[in-house]
């Protein structure tokens, strides 16, 4: 076998599954020619095999060097043509015959040789024995050979997708996705939250996208489905739990309109003892609303009367009564002085701040994917039309496109999402045609946004980091799995990364994050995050459970692409600008909250 021109080197040391080997003196070149291409020997990244009997064992390269020559007799360095030349692999996996399989069943020993590993080798090791895995692109040291990713581990161990501004990392997404759902699994069922609204071109054709200005499919969820003091610091920014004499007011007022409608739910009913305060029942907020503001404000013409409200007039005298549905108050007339009438309802006015604050988020248009939500109301819809209109439609993917929606409570839409899906998997679960019986893959893009390193500013409630982190930890039993997607790992929450069974890394940078994802990489890789920096656009080093063997691979480049470009000031400062851009469209757009629709 050293005869063998795949002969390399030989081993010289063990330790558990890492393996120095050195690079025999005799080779005649660093560049054999093996049935007609070129091979590299050494590349980090590259693989090599160690015969061993009717075994090959598999291993990549993690690192390469060299050790000066010694003369011992003279006492001194000597000119060496090549030196001590080392390799550091790491073992991967075995073969006998054409059948390879992951983790080593017999270990190396000293001496035992080193090969090449050609693309025959490669053939092996990348067969698709499996059906059901997807291609996702070729490897990027032979345009001949696929790379597949295992759609069972993808989703049940999870993964995450990382790579840097620029990376390719939007179109890795676009083309995972089309690989999944375009032709093998078209009834798969993905839900793909979309902070940036990059998707809605891309993955159209596959795609029913919701999103807050689109009257056909518009997005909504329900501020009901948020405990009270989730609710608050949307409300009245608080940023603590909410335990003052306005909260416990004002959480009296909602448990008694809770209760209003228990009895007529339309998917089961309830009593007042099996729900509190937090408990996920439609109630009228505009309603809740208008009857603070009456009772807060209110003049009557009989003291502590709330029947003889005393209402201005307008000029054809009809009564200013205000409208609870559009958030219009009621206007009463100024209180007399002395005994007269009119009289203050209430002397002390000690919930007029929350309830101007509430009706100024009822008002506001960034808002109203929450508020108008009246047909949600228990009655005519609940929670299941809501998760039926995501799940129950002839397209495999679902986007929920949350661009326009507020920063700071990102956090707190996406936790919500999150929490209704698995608790209706979870409770769900054995129920045909869902839970279990119908997997869904949930994508986190831009993660780091709102899944923080031990949360941040924008995120103070840790909602979103709660509801995912559930979904990571138990989801595979009930059939959730999850992608997370990040620009920035040093950004995200530990557990959540430390959940991703597979690693997709394209280009990284920042030294940072580089170190972030070597700690997080399986099968003690880490080594390879040295390769990310000079990974072109669209490759990517691919490690875990969804793949046979780590691997760098090349991903296609997909048409339409995701709206994530970058933009083109060497081509558009050169074209002439109209006189007058429309600002004016632009500050329109901004009051209402909305793109407006040429």
């Amino acid at each position: 076998m050293k005869n063998d021109v795949t002969h390399i080197g030989s081993v010289v040391r063990v330790v558990g599954s890492k393996i120095y080997a050195e690079i025999s003196e005799d080779l005649p070149s660093s560049t054999p020619i093996i049935s007609g291409k070129i091979y590299k020997i050494g590349q980090v990244g590259s693989f090599v095999k160690i015969p061993m009997g009717t075994i090959n064992v598999f291993a990549i390269v993690t690192m390469v060097g060299a050790n000066p020559y010694k003369d011992t007799l003279n006492d001194g360095e000597q000119q060496f043509p090549y030196g001590n030349r080392w390799l550091e692999i790491q073992l991967i996996g075995e073969a006998m015959g054409n059948d390879f399989q992951r983790g080593i069943s017999i270990y190396p020993t000293i001496e035992d040789e080193i090969h090449i590993v050609t693309d025959d080798d490669l053939a092996v090791i990348y067969a698709r024995n499996d059906p059901n895995a997807i291609q996702i692109g070729h490897l990027a040291s032979s345009e001949g050979l696929m790379a597949y990713l295992d759609i069972d581990k993808l989703l049940t161990r999870h993964a995450a997708i990382l790579g840097s501004t620029g990376s390719g990392k939007s179109n890795a997404v676009t083309a995972i996705l089309k690989s999944i759902t375009n032709g093998m699994f078209p009834k798969a069922k993905i839900i793909l939250i979309d902070p940036h609204s990059e998707y809605h071109s891309a993955l159209g054709e596959f795609a029913k996208v919701f999103s807050i200005d689109d009257e056909k499919n518009p997005f909504r969820v329900p501020f009901w489905g948020l405990s009270y003091n989730e609710l608050a610091l949307i409300l009245f920014d608080k940023r603590q739990a909410a335990d003052s004499m306005q909260d416990t007011a004002v959480k009296e007022k909602i448990f008694e309109s809770k209760k209003e409608v228990l009895d007529k739910l339309t998917i089961g009913k309830l009593s007042a003892h099996e729900i509190t305060v937090d408990s996920p029942i439609p109630f009228n907020i505009k309603g809740l609303w208008y009857n603070l503001y009456v009772e807060e404000f209110a003049t009557v013409d009989a003291k502590n009367d709330l029947t003889k409200i005393s209402y201005k007039q307008d000029a054809a005298g009809n009564l200013l009564k205000g409208d609870a549905l559009k958030v219009v108050p009621p206007e009463f007339n100024p209180p007399a002085a002395g005994s007269s009438a009119p009289f203050k309802f209430k002397e002390n006015r000690t919930l007029a701040n929350y309830i101007n604050q509430l009706g100024g988020k009822l008002r506001d248009n960034k808002f109203s994917f929450l508020f108008e939500v009246d047909e949600y109301d228990g009655i005519g819809k609940d929670l299941d039309e809501l998760i039926s209109s995501w799940l129950n439609h002839d397209k495999p993917i679902t986007v929920l496109d949350l661009g326009g929606i507020p920063f700071e409570i990102m956090d707190l839409v996406v936790g919500l999402i999150s929490r209704i899906l698995f608790e209706s998997m979870f409770w769900g679960r054995n129920i045909e045609g869902f839970g279990r019986q119908r997997p869904i893959l949930m994508v986190f893009e831009e993660a780091h946004s709102y899944l923080p390193k031990g949360g941040s500013s924008h995120a103070v409630s840790g909602y979103a980091g709660k509801s995912v982190r559930r979904v990571c930890k138990e989801g595979r039993k009930y059939g959730i799995g999850a992608l997370i997607v990040s620009q920035r790992p040093t950004d995200l929450d530990e557990t959540i990364l430390s959940q991703c069974g597979t690693f997709l890394t394209l280009r990284l940078s920042n030294s940072q994050d580089q170190g972030i994802v070597s700690a997080a990489m399986p099968d003690n890789l880490g080594g390879l995050t040295d390769l990310l920096p000079s990974l072109r656009t669209g490759e990517a080093i691919i490690v875990g459970e969804a793949v046979k063997i780590p691997s760098r691979v090349r991903l296609p480049l997909i048409t339409p692409r995701p709206d994530s470009g970058d933009p083109e000031p060497a081509k558009q400062w050169k074209i002439i600008e109209p006189e007058k851009p429309q600002f004016d469209v632009a500050v329109n757009n901004w009051r209402k909250q909305r793109i407006s629709k040429p």
